[in-house]
């Protein structure tokens, strides 16, 4: 790639047994650009499988970064671990 063009990271997705059953996958590599705000991807994700979105409203829908709650300014790096989970409450 020439000068000016973001370097592409690699960062991987995975998704617990309830969003299995929408995505049909356990995970999937994606591939961003450097600098790419976790919330990109939530997006993207969301863009893609919109039955995650209509099924699991905000509050249900929850998400990690390597493990931590990502922030507003969180952005992704090569290699992140970024989980998506349905969070049910305790007397479902």
């Amino acid at each position: 790639m020439g000068e000016g063009f973001p370097k592409s990271l690699a960062v991987t997705i995975m998704y617990d047994e309830h969003l299995r059953l929408i995505t049909g996958k356990a995970a999937e590599e994606c591939v961003v650009s450097e600098g790419a705000p976790f919330f990109f991807l939530l997006s993207s994700v969301l863009e893609s499988y919109p039955e995650i979105k209509e099924k699991y409203p905000p509050g249900i829908l929850g998400f990690t970064v390597n493990g931590e709650p990502p922030e507003m300014d969180t952005v992704l790096e090569e290699g992140d671990i970024i989980r998506f989970l349905v969070v049910l409450p305790k007397y479902h």
